[in-house]
């Protein structure tokens, strides 16, 4: 029988602990009786710390993506067993 993964999701809270290739969530915050939803999910391609930006390689749309921090949080997704 196989076991099925799960996501295990830390927040990140500077952009200094991204590194190029680690897959992330950006998530939005749409009120205070809600959970946050994720708007973008891909993996790092750059950051730009000192403007607050990071590109990923969307995995819905197959593109490159700008995400910026003032706008959401960021969360590294790590697969585990």
């Amino acid at each position: 029988m196989l076991k099925e993964a799960t996501a295990h999701v830390t927040r990140i809270r500077a952009l200094d602990q991204l590194h190029r290739g680690d897959e992330i969530e950006a998530r939005l915050k749409v009120g205070p009786n809600y959970d946050d939803v994720v708007i973008r999910r891909g993996c790092v391609q750059e950051t730009a710390p000192g403007i607050g930006v990071v590109w990923i390689m969307d995995r819905q749309s197959g593109s490159r993506k700008a995400i910026n921090t003032d706008e959401c949080s960021l969360w590294r997704v790590a697969a585990s067993s």
